[in-house]
């Protein structure tokens, strides 16, 4: 029973030291994003298969392009964030969703979806 206890301390450990990276990270491109003019990002990401990436990044204003490491960040971001709300939606038929980041006042909306396969069965005996 101890390694249990052992692996359920480590994965909750493991869990909690994302979280306060996710704190970091978020702080971070708040900073770097305002700077640059930015209002509004949008992720859109998608998991079905056992994998799942981010589908696009759209950035308010779209006049402002985000270089290709910052967007990259962004898109992890993204990711890991709708990913500690549902995890596990990249597997069998999936998941999907939008993140959605006001920078001016830091607020992260998640629309999520997750995709199910519905069996309806009819027996029909001695007829």
């Amino acid at each position: 029973m101890t390694q249990v206890n052992d692996f359920y301390a480590q994965m909750l450990e493991a869990q909690q030291c994302a979280a306060e990276q996710r704190v970091v990270t978020r702080a971070a491109l708040l900073t770097e994003l305002c700077a640059l003019g930015v209002t509004k990002i949008e992720v859109q990401y998608e998991g079905y298969g056992d994998s799942g990436n981010v589908e696009d990044v759209a950035v308010t204003p779209d006049t402002i392009a985000l270089s290709e490491e910052l967007r990259r960040r962004v898109e992890d971001f993204g990711w890991d964030f709708a990913y500690a709300l549902s995890p596990g939606f990249e597997n069998n038929e999936g998941g999907y969703g939008e993140l959605t980041w006001v920078l001016e006042t830091d607020k992260i909306d998640v629309s999520h979806s997750n995709r199910y396969i519905e069996t309806n069965t009819s027996e029909h005996e001695g007829l």
